[in-house]
């Protein structure tokens, strides 16, 4: 017969031992166990008892004598049952308390809007972040956004595609015709060369990010409506201004 792995129905390998055991003596006392089994008698009596309280295991008694047997393996859909309304009421307490932690969070937001990230771990946390939202405003700087990022540079574009992302990203002129602009996704247009910026700078939702691509990138993020909305009417302008 094809071995039953009960393990993957949440027992130990010592429960699965005595319980199939048992399905097998059926009706039995723990001298039988013990024998098939080969744990030793407390062994086998901690387990009867943890399978009892599992609902797997019951007795009777006859002429003073327990008697065991394992209930109807039915029973493990009834604790899936069971596991399933439980997960159900934790996943009810979690949102709620979710919900109040970001109350938290979006209180502590207001009194920090600024924050400041370092290395390429730190940049990356920031261009994730903005794979959340359906539109980016773009400023390209002339610095070492593709050569820092490597691999993750396109992983990036990749991902703004797949997600359908609107990216307006200006330019100098300076960029038109370079492998670097064919390796990015979004709509671009160019501005002429006085425009250069000397920091990448990013506008998305509430938030502005400030890119300085050193040999150790650094990043700042500010959270604020007004900061925002200010960076996006300026973009809007110079957007107006440029040639596709």
């Amino acid at each position: 017969m094809e071995e039953i792995n009960l393990e993957k129905l949440g027992l130990t390998k010592i429960e699965a031992k005595v319980y199939l055991t048992l399905l097998r003596l059926g009706s039995t006392t723990t001298g039988p166990l013990v024998k098939k089994t080969e744990l030793h008698r407390a062994t086998v009596y901690d387990v009867l008892k943890r399978l009892m309280e599992k609902g797997l295991v019951s007795f009777i008694i006859k002429e003073k004598t327990k008697y065991f047997q394992a209930t109807n393996p039915e029973h493990f859909l009834d604790m899936l049952k069971e596991q399933k309304e439980e997960l159900e009421k934790k996943e009810i307490i979690i949102k709620d308390v979710v919900k109040k932690l970001k109350l938290i969070q979006e209180q502590v937001k207001i009194k920090e809007s600024a924050q400041i990230f370092q290395g390429k771990r730190g940049i990356k946390t920031i261009l994730e972040d903005m794979l959340k939202y359906k539109t980016i405003y773009s400023f390209a700087s002339k610095g070492k956004f593709g050569e820092i990022l490597g691999t993750y540079f396109d992983y990036f574009q990749k991902n703004k595609k797949r997600r359908k992302i609107n990216d307006m990203i200006l330019m100098d002129e300076s960029f038109r015709n370079t492998d670097y602009v064919k390796s990015i996704y979004g709509e671009i247009r160019f501005l002429p060369k006085e425009y250069t910026y000397p920091t990448a700078t990013f506008i998305y939702g509430d938030k502005v990010a400030f890119f300085v691509f050193t040999d150790y990138p650094t990043a700042f993020l500010i959270e604020s409506k007004e900061v925002a909305e200010s960076f996006r009417s300026y973009f809007k302008l110079l957007w107006n201004k440029a040639h596709k």
